[in-house]
């Protein structure tokens, strides 16, 4: 923790240390006393006998490592609200909210298989069966759009910033490692 030294000393002697006071302390909402609603397109959150936000927005802390605790809690300007350490104590219709909200921003297709690339003046235009289907991609300088996460794992980003997750290289057939291994 960052220390400072006061100016003043009470008895004319060595300066007193004292800690700095704290930018930032992190607040853990209580699951029980915490409420999530949609409202005119936007989710709110009341604390129950303590107040309410108009707009929030809810975040993963860690939302490769963890994705189902952890959720930071935004208000409409951006500050931090608190975090919730476990999402799942949350009551029902809050988790909705929450999971709806989530899903939106965290929106992630799985890669299942690699069925065609072809680079073309600087962009590489991908197209993939997804879990969520078929998925045509451009992405552009290949080395900046991917990101590897472990041994295995690659995620591509495109360039509209949508994230394609391939959980393990590995598992992939034979055909599309192929295809993704000659691109990398």
């Amino acid at each position: 923790m960052p220390m400072t030294i006061e100016n003043s000393c009470p008895n004319g002697e060595a300066p007193l240390v004292s800690e700095a006071p704290r930018e930032y302390e992190l607040r853990f909402l209580d699951p029980a006393r915490v409420r999530f609603f949609e409202h005119a397109g936007h989710t709110r959150m009341t604390l129950l006998e303590d107040r309410s936000w108009v707009k929030v927005t809810v975040m993963r802390a860690q939302p490769l490592t963890d994705p189902s605790r952890y959720y930071g809690v935004l208000d409409g300007a951006g500050k931090d609200i608190g975090m919730i350490r476990d999402p799942g104590h949350l009551d029902a219709e809050s988790r909705r909210v929450v999971e709806a909200q989530l899903e939106e921003r965290y929106f992630t297709p799985r890669v299942l298989r690699v069925l065609s690339v072809k680079e073309e003046y600087g962009a590489v235009y991908w197209r993939f069966d997804t879990d969520r289907g078929e998925k045509e991609v451009v992405a552009r300088n290949l080395r900046d759009s991917l990101q590897e996460l472990g041994a295995s794992r690659v995620f591509l980003t495109d360039v509209d910033g949508n994230r394609y997750d391939i959980p393990d290289l590995n598992a992939l057939d034979p055909r599309s490692l192929s295809i993704i291994l000659r691109h990398l």
